[in-house]
Parts: structure tokens; C-alpha cells; sequence
């Protein structure tokens, strides 16, 4: 009798993406990909302190944070999985955590951003699009600084079929469903505008605006008091006479 060889059944595509996402490495401190240069650890954590700062001004409940690890649960894996974005925004109380357990959280955060480095550029292009596309991610941003004006901006957002292309405006700014904001490339930054064009400032812009501001209300109360003695100087020279 011959032999007929066994073959295994093609699988579906739940057990593709079960079998993706188990085998799908964790973001961890000595992952080569974590490695960040300069120009990508200030523009995630810019991008992060001014977006943190306009959800308290307008009161939003946002929590905003960089580079803090996400643990997820995912079925028939052996304990909890690990992504750690360069930046995410969530609608949740906003508390310091180590670690952000998307379980207790009510779901894994609508808005991911990936600095791109070159050691990450694979990993965020192509493993992590598949990955928060099947945890269900809305919004998800890459950006590339480079020195100069060639930093690129890219990204997904959630369509009838997933995470589809993300067009960006005739400006080149994708504008983000999800934070009600711009999303728009100054230099090697990446940096947040809202509707009616106010750019959200990085802390050192923000420094620079404080000093600014004081320095000008010095000069005009330093003005008032001139105008002041000369009032007087006058008067008195009126009552001499």
C-alpha cells in the first residue's frame, strides 16, 4: 500500500494572526530596536510633555506617556506581552504607573507613536503595524526626525478594513481623530497643532515664551514707574511756580 505523506491543513487567518502575535517578541530594555539616538528620545518626549500639558489646560483626562510598557493579554500565551511605544495617549485617570496593563485599563490606548530610528525602522513598518492593528489601535503615527527638513511623518488610522494609509493634508500635517489635533513636522521635531493653529510648544519653547513674557512685563512696569516719576516731577514743578 502506498503511503499517502500527511500534510498539515493551511491556516486560517485567526490562527495566522494568533500565531503572529505569540511569537511576536517582546519590547524590552536590551531589544536592539530600543536603542533611541538624540533626535528620537527628544521628539517623543517634547512631543509627549506639550501634549501632557494641553490635556490639563483644557482639561481632557488624557494620560499621555512615553515609552512606558503596555502589557497585553493575548490567547494561549503564557503570561502577559510587552510593547513599549515611543508614545501613547489614553483615555484614562491620569496616576504615575510603571507599566500600563491594557487588561485593567479597559483596552489597549486608541493612540500609538513611533519615533523611527535605524535600528527600529523594520520592527515599527511592519511588525508593529500588524501588531496594534490586531489590538486594535485607532490612530497609529510614525515619524523619522533627521537633521534638517527631511524628517517624514507617516501613518495608519482604523477603516472599515483596519489600519489603512493615514493621508495627510495639503500641508503635509496629519490631523488626528483621536487627539482633536495636527500632527505637524517642525525641523527634526514632531509636534501638535490645534484647529485653529496654535502650535503646542515644546518645554524649551515654553521656557523661552516664560522669559519672554517676564522680560516684557518688567520693561513695562519699569515703563509705568518712569511715567510715574515724570507725572510727579511734573506736578511738582507745577506747584513751585
Amino acid at each position: 500500500m502506498i503511503e499517502v505523506p500527511w500534510r498539515q491543513p493551511p491556516l486560517t487567518r485567526q490562527q495566522q494572526h494568533d500565531l503572529f502575535m505569540l511569537l511576536l517578541e517582546d519590547d524590552t530594555e536590551d531589544a536592539p530596536w530600543m536603542m533611541m539616538g538624540d533626535l528620537q528620545f527628544w521628539s517623543a518626549s517634547s512631543l509627549a510633555h506639550s501634549l501632557r500639558s494641553y490635556a490639563r489646560e483644557q482639561g481632557l483626562g488624557w494620560y499621555v506617556a512615553s515609552m512606558l510598557p503596555i502589557e497585553y493579554d493575548w490567547p494561549n500565551a503564557a503570561r502577559k506581552k510587552v510593547l513599549a511605544p515611543d508614545l501613547f495617549v489614553a483615555f484614562v485617570p491620569e496616576r504615575a504607573r510603571i507599566s500600563f496593563d491594557a487588561t485593567a485599563e479597559g483596552g489597549f490606548p486608541p493612540f500609538v507613536l513611533e519615533v523611527v530610528s535605524p535600528s527600529s525602522a523594520t520592527r515599527d513598518a511592519r511588525e508593529k503595524l500588524i501588531a496594534y492593528d490586531l489590538l486594535h489601535v485607532r490612530e497609529y503615527a510614525l515619524f523619522t526626525p533627521r537633521e534638517g527638513t527631511d524628517s517624514r511623518l507617516e501613518g495608519y488610522r482604523r477603516g472599515a478594513a483596519g489600519l489603512e494609509p493615514w493621508p495627510p493634508d495639503e500641508q503635509g500635517r496629519l490631523h488626528s481623530d483621536v487627539l482633536g489635533l495636527h500632527l505637524l513636522v517642525r525641523g527634526s521635531l514632531l509636534q501638535a497643532q490645534t484647529v485653529d493653529g496654535r502650535v503646542l510648544l515644546t518645554p524649551e519653547e515654553a521656557d523661552l515664551a516664560r522669559r519672554h513674557a517676564e522680560t516684557a512685563r518688567q520693561r513695562a512696569e519699569e515703563e509705568v514707574e518712569r511715567l510715574r516719576r515724570e507725572l510727579e516731577r511734573r506736578r511738582g514743578g507745577t506747584s513751585a511756580r
